[in-house]
């Protein structure tokens, strides 16, 4: 009689969802004295502005009963705008004085960029943790230079036809060499759900300019007198606002989708995966909203802008793992060895502004 091999039963999946415990009051009271400082430094104090913006919004963001934590210093920060600086000088000096030597330049950005795109991507993934252990990016200079120049320059050729698989190259690029705490995450994205995505724009694109062309034949026509400001204002605010919107909607629509596509199909050491159900249209309102009541405030909406942004991405995103995530925390801690302590070496600085 055959023995019975037993096993042990699998722990169910248990989804973990993420929240965003910030709010636009707070955040005012940080925005405004780096906007302060940064103007009255002229410009200097605004490397440690992103720093505090930064750790505020990953210091309120949980997984479970633990929020994330950015641990980027100030002065790499300002290190690398004042590179940025400096090579921009150094452009416009060679436009002004030395013109026919301007073509340089584009050899050094094409060579120069995928260098920038690893150094900034392992900057911030090396100053972000969770639960005390860090991020990290392993990218190449090889691969980056493939999917940040070579990709797209294929996409030209071939009159964008391909822009689809350059984004999923990208996307690929940036995810497969991120790990955590010496875990990879993984993903495959299928270029036929890329395809579909960019199409589905393409449609809408088609019917918004169905519609505008609409609008406007019957404004040919009708008896409107738009030498009139009075009298014209109210169909050119309409008419401006849902251009705009249309237009939000579209870049909004693309971003989110691939986003939830490539979220959804990103695993971590083939335990964890990951879920993102952004609404395109809500993103759009939001986006819409957001700039909006930001012009009529002349700028002081913009602490409760990034707040709502911030809330509205957690409450759609999660994470699922089987069981608990403290062993799976308590294995990385025990393996990780100095990731933790490691520090971004001198030529991981962060260029965005």
């Amino acid at each position: 009689m055959d023995a019975k091999v037993e096993t042990a039963p699998q722990a169910p999946a248990i989804r973990h969802q993420l929240r965003f415990e910030g709010s636009g009051g707070e955040y005012f009271k940080i925005w405004i004295v780096n906007l302060a400082l940064t103007i009255a430094t002229l410009g200097i104090f605004s490397a440690w502005a992103k720093v505090r913006s930064k750790r505020y919004f990953y210091g309120n963001t949980y997984i479970g009963e633990y929020n994330f934590d950015y641990h980027g210093q100030p002065l790499r920060i300002l290190l690398g705008r004042l590179i940025a600086l400096a090579l921009l000088l150094a452009y416009s000096a060679t436009v002004q004085f030395l013109p026919k030597a301007t073509f340089v330049w584009g050899f050094a950005f094409l060579f120069g960029m995928p260098w920038l795109v690893v150094a900034g991507l392992r900057f911030n993934a090396k100053n972000t943790s969770y639960r005390n252990i860090r991020f990290n990016f392993t990218g190449t200079y090889g691969g980056a230079f493939a999917a940040y120049i070579l990709w797209p320059i294929l996409a030209a050729l071939t009159l964008f036809t391909t822009y689809p698989l350059a984004r999923r190259a990208r996307d690929q690029y940036n995810i497969n060499n991120h790990s955590f705490g010496g875990k990879y995450f993984h993903v495959e994205i299928p270029g036929a759900a890329m395809y579909r995505i960019y199409l589905m724009a393409l449609l809408f694109f088609v019917g918004f300019a169905a519609v505008a062309s609409g609008i406007y034949l019957t404004i040919k026509t009708a008896p409107l007198d738009f030498h009139n400001p009075v009298a014209s204002a109210p169909f050119f605010l309409v008419f401006g606002g849902a251009y705009l919107f249309a237009l939000l909607f579209l870049t909004t629509y693309v971003g989110t989708s691939v986003f939830n596509l490539v979220l959804g199909r990103t695993v971590l050491a083939d335990q964890f995966r990951f879920e993102a159900t952004l609404s395109p249209l809500n993103m759009t309102w939001l986006i819409f909203s957001n700039l909006v009541l930001t012009l009529i405030t002349l700028g002081l909406f913009y602490p409760w802008a990034m707040t709502r942004i911030a809330q509205y991405r957690a409450d759609n995103l999660a994470v699922t793992g089987p069981g608990e995530m403290d062993g799976f925390i308590s294995e990385l801690v025990g393996g990780q060895g100095a990731i933790g302590e490691e520090v971004a070496s001198f030529f991981d600085v962060d260029l965005g502004l």
